[in-house]
């Protein structure tokens, strides 16, 4: 179970990368947004109580069949899942299988499968999280609005949106997350929340 600390630090996290998240160029489909991978792991020997903050922000890509945000995400949850390639494989031109084709940059995919099976002492995923724009259409105009969805290995939910003209977010913290009245981007969010990863305590 994470601590107080540790979700305040990690909510700090999420606001930071709110923040630092270029915004997608403008009719552009290319990039729905960015996957975010918290870690953190002991500040000196195993057993010591501070801890260290990583984050990997890598760019959600689309595809040409338009994949919603949602859609992607669960392609992405299927792409890292820990399975050997089945027989039955299709093998596209860049010699990954079919189920390999994530979202993402080979080498930012290649980057995303080194930090989740990095052998270091005592690394432990906090959560995942995915920073992208939206539109408000229910406003007199359509107004932009930055979102950044996570979701922690406690099963927490965090929430965080900021319109254009505001200069600080809207933050939400849901210990007990009713999975009724939750964005499209929760499911596949906690399924990989809840991925037993190489290297992760």
């Amino acid at each position: 179970m994470l601590s107080f600390p540790t979700v305040h630090a990690l909510t700090e996290c999420l606001l930071q990368a709110q923040h630092d998240t270029p915004p997608a160029p403008m009719g552009e489909p290319e990039q729905l947004g960015t996957i975010v991978l918290a870690q953190d792991r002991p500040i000196g020997p195993v057993r010591c109580h501070l801890r260290q903050l990583r984050i990997l922000q890598l760019p959600l890509l689309g595809d040409p069949h338009h994949h919603t945000l949602p859609a992607l995400l669960h392609r992405f949850a299927d792409t890292l899942a820990p399975r050997p390639a089945a027989a039955g494989d299709h093998i596209t031109s860049s010699g990954r299988t079919r189920h390999e084709d994530a979202p993402l940059h080979p080498d930012d995919l290649a980057a995303l499968r080194l930090a989740l099976s990095e052998p270091l002492p005592g690394l432990r995923l906090l959560a995942w999280a995915v920073c992208y724009d939206d539109v408000l259409a229910d406003a007199e105009e359509p107004t932009t609005l930055r979102r950044v969805e996570a979701v922690d290995i406690d099963g927490r939910f965090y929430q965080l949106s900021r319109r254009a003209t505001e200069t600080g977010p809207v933050v939400l913290l849901d210990e007990h997350p009713n999975r009724d009245d939750l964005p499209a981007t929760y499911p596949a969010l906690a399924r990989l929340a809840t991925t037993g990863w190489p290297a992760q305590n």
